[in-house]
């Protein structure tokens, strides 16, 4: 909160009740007190924040350090401040047809002066009253007022709901087109996965290895019995699978392929001119 001192009588007074001793003073120069600025007429509504206790008495070269706080709050404020100029711009518009009492339209005209007016009855019921005292407005009057007010926000919602609406149905229609995007496979891993993961490689070369002392099996003895399991799995599969399937040298390469990506459970090795798989667990350890 700003407040200011009249420069005419000495009076302390709060921002919101500047207008009204301006009227009762006749002062036209109230200075704020934080800062000591002089403001001429209504200079002073553009005031809106001072300076802080480490800014008044620190040296001339200080600066001060934004905290988060006020960074958001700064902004919210001003998002509030354009809010409020364009919903009251919208009900000068009404003023222009509007047909109560002349002191009522006199003080919508007035209320534009202010960035912060409350959107709730109560509330701006006591704002009017406290900000606005010369009026001297009765209850009816107030509700005049507040009917204005309201029936144009209503209007103001219902428009600006009903794009809101479509741009958050668009919103979510664009995430889930987004969506189905992402978990849409390539052309080339779908071949690779539908031909190839969907066979439990790691569980039926374990098996096959765990057969045999020391988890260790030839590689051409391995071979033919995953080609035959492998065959027998894919039976069911397209044409191409079944080229894959009924061709040995393409298995064997495919296999190959297999145990170099499972090399950390696999291990090849050559033993006697002969290709040795053998199968060790996570911890590099041979299972017996």
């Amino acid at each position: 909160m700003v407040y200011f001192n009249c420069c005419q009588c000495g009076t302390g007074l709060r921002k919101n009740q500047v207008e009204t001793h301006m009227r009762a003073c006749r002062s036209r120069l109230f200075s704020c007190i934080d800062c000591q600025k002089d403001f001429k007429n209504e200079e002073y509504k553009s005031h809106v924040k001072c300076l802080t206790e480490s800014e008044r008495y620190e040296s001339k070269d200080y600066v001060a350090k934004q905290n988060k706080g006020d960074v958001k709050q700064n902004a919210w404020f001003e998002l509030e401040v354009f809010q409020n100029w364009m919903y009251f711009f919208k009900v000068l518009k009404a003023v222009e047809s509007f047909k109560g009492s002349p002191k009522a339209k006199s003080l919508l005209q007035k209320l534009t002066d202010y960035p912060n007016v409350p959107r709730k009855k109560a509330k701006f019921f006591n704002f009017i009253r406290n900000s606005f005292r010369s009026f001297n407005l009765n209850q009816s009057q107030l509700e005049e007022i507040w009917n204005v007010i309201e029936s144009f926000d209503k209007a103001d919602k219902n428009t600006n709901g009903n794009n809101l609406k479509r741009k958050l149905e668009d919103s979510v229609e664009q995430d889930e087109k987004n969506e189905i995007e992402i978990k849409k496979p390539k052309d080339g891993d779908v071949n690779e996965d539908k031909s190839s993961d969907d066979f439990d490689w790691i569980e039926v070369l374990k098996k096959e290895c765990i057969k045999h002392q020391d988890c260790s099996v030839s590689f051409e003895k391995l071979e033919k019995k995953v080609f035959k399991k492998y065959k027998k799995f894919k039976s069911n599969e397209n044409e191409q699978n079944e080229e894959i399937v009924n061709d040995m040298e393409k298995f064997r390469k495919k296999l190959n392929k297999k145990l170099k990506k499972l090399s950390h459970l696999f291990s090849l090795t050559e033993n006697d001119s002969n290709l040795v798989v053998k199968y060790s667990d996570a911890n590099n350890n041979s299972i017996s």
